[in-house]
């Protein structure tokens, strides 16, 4: 019993108090057959007369004989009703604060396969969009902690508001199903900083997904090595391709 209680606890406010209406519902249809059996011929018809009759839709084709049973319907639509329609407000308002949550950032991500990027830059940008190009039903999350909300409509790009290293985000983006993690470099700080917390992520990455596949934007040469050391699958120097692209360019 303890168990149980403990489960329905667990459950979300939108499900314990849909529980709560049916199992009104159900108490009330069962009652109802037991005080006119001969009316309602099984629970079922006192089930369905119970939810026409909180609804307030009132179809007459199965009503109450006796005084007694007037009553229940009259206990019936003062409390049925109140519930009704105290349960679709909820849904409504539950409906708009998770809409508000997914676009601040706020909502975990419950699908796998996922490709989580990590920082947002103009690279994390244009990697978004040729993504998107290729297959618009790539299922992306973003994790960033400077962005104030997603600054995506498509449906199938999913925003993680927070810091990466922290295993409450990672877990939110659910790394653990992931394809694929890319972490890219932060601009606003300095290329040694930026390295420094490429591999801080990495690490807290790798720490709640061993087996994650990490792709790592790296900027000093001095932290590639490190990035290696902390699990990197793969590692884009930045620097090595911006220099070769000078190279190859001055004639």
């Amino acid at each position: 019993m303890k168990s149980i209680t403990l489960q329905y606890l667990r459950l979300p406010p939108i499900a314990r108090l849909l529980i709560i209406v049916f199992s009104v519902l159900v108490l009330f249809g069962i009652t109802i057959r037991i005080l006119e059996p001969t009316n309602f011929q099984s629970v079922f018809d006192g089930i369905y007369w119970a939810i026409v009759t909180a609804a307030t839709v009132g179809y007459g084709d199965l009503v109450p004989k006796t005084s007694l049973g007037k009553m229940m319907t009259i206990l019936l639509i003062l409390t049925g009703s109140t519930f009704i329609t105290y349960f679709f407000v909820q849904v409504a308002g539950y409906t708009v604060k998770r809409q508000a949550g997914l676009i601040k950032g706020d909502v975990a991500f419950g699908k796998s396969g996922q490709i989580v990027i990590i920082g947002w830059n103009e690279r994390t940008k244009d990697l978004i969009e040729q993504i998107h190009n290729r297959n618009p039903e790539e299922k992306i999350v973003l994790i960033d902690r400077t962005l104030p909300q997603n600054p995506y409509h498509y449906g199938n790009i999913h925003f993680i508001h927070g810091k990466p290293y922290e295993d409450l985000t990672l877990q939110k983006a659910n790394v653990t199903e992931a394809e694929k993690v890319i972490l890219t470099a932060n601009n606003q700080v300095s290329e040694e900083q930026s390295d420094m917390d490429a591999i801080l992520t990495l690490l807290a990455v790798k720490g709640v997904c061993p087996k994650a596949h990490t792709i790592v934007e790296i900027l000093t040469p001095g932290q590639y090595e490190n990035a290696k050391r902390a699990g990197a699958d793969h590692i884009i120097h930045t620097s090595n391709i911006v220099s070769s692209a000078f190279f190859e360019n001055l004639g």
